[in-house]
């Protein structure tokens, strides 16, 4: 009988100590999952991603304001000659939780390229209004580009790409946003980029949304 007392406290106190480290034990897991979770990425956001940054509003801002501080009128709206002006940015989130994100410098220049030529077409079509309000005969299109050539010594082109406006930003300007290299970081639904400010992600297969205070930024899946 005396033996019984001593023999329950005993059983008690492995119980006792079998749920301590079912506890310990279950909490290191617990830490394990929340600490990895938060090192490394989403499998979802793991991949190549490319957004198309869209300047078209920019550039035609920008061509517009060109025309009225020249003072050659408001009749005409580049915006009507601008094809979309984008620039492709490539996102790399690797599955070691770093990230890179780049963009092409000569694909910047050809994008310039296309939005000067759309601000060309526009002066070029301002010169064959204010001749016709003139009470002039109407030029054509190639006309217009003669008398432009004749008057300024060069072509508008020519013009326009050493003395005219500067449509996108520079290449300085969009290294700062565009370009950068770190690790990234999941906590719940956002994502930390070092060295950038962190944004509120939705990812699937095909898509990753980002959302910041700096704006929505959507990229798609590169294979």
């Amino acid at each position: 009988m005396s033996n019984t007392p001593s023999g329950a406290g005993r059983g008690h106190k492995v119980i006792v100590i079998l749920l301590l480290l079912v506890i310990l034990l279950l909490a290191a897991i617990s830490c394990g999952l929340a600490l990895r979770l938060y090192r490394r990425s989403d499998p979802v956001v793991v991949g190549n991603w490319r957004m198309q940054a869209d300047f078209t509003d920019l550039a035609r801002e920008r061509a517009n304001a060109w025309l009225r501080e020249a003072r050659l009128g408001e009749q005409t709206d580049t915006g009507a000659y601008l094809k979309p002006v984008k620039l492709p940015v490539e996102l790399h989130l690797r599955e070691d939780g770093t990230w890179s994100r780049s963009f092409d410098p000569d694909k910047l220049a050809d994008t310039e390229k296309a939005a000067r030529e759309a601000l060309e077409t526009a002066l070029t079509e301002l010169v064959r209004l204010r001749i016709r309000d003139a009470g002039r005969p109407e030029l054509t299109e190639q006309e217009a580009e003669a008398r432009i050539a004749e008057a300024i010594g060069m072509s508008a082109g020519d013009y326009l790409e050493r003395y005219g406006p500067a449509l996108l930003p520079t290449v300085e300007e969009l290294e700062a946003v565009y370009t950068g290299s770190g690790v990234y970081q999941i906590e719940g639904p956002y994502l930390h980029l070092e060295g950038h400010a962190s944004a509120r992600y939705l990812a699937d297969e095909v898509l990753l949304v980002l959302e910041s205070e700096e704006g929505t930024e959507v990229y798609t899946r590169v294979r």
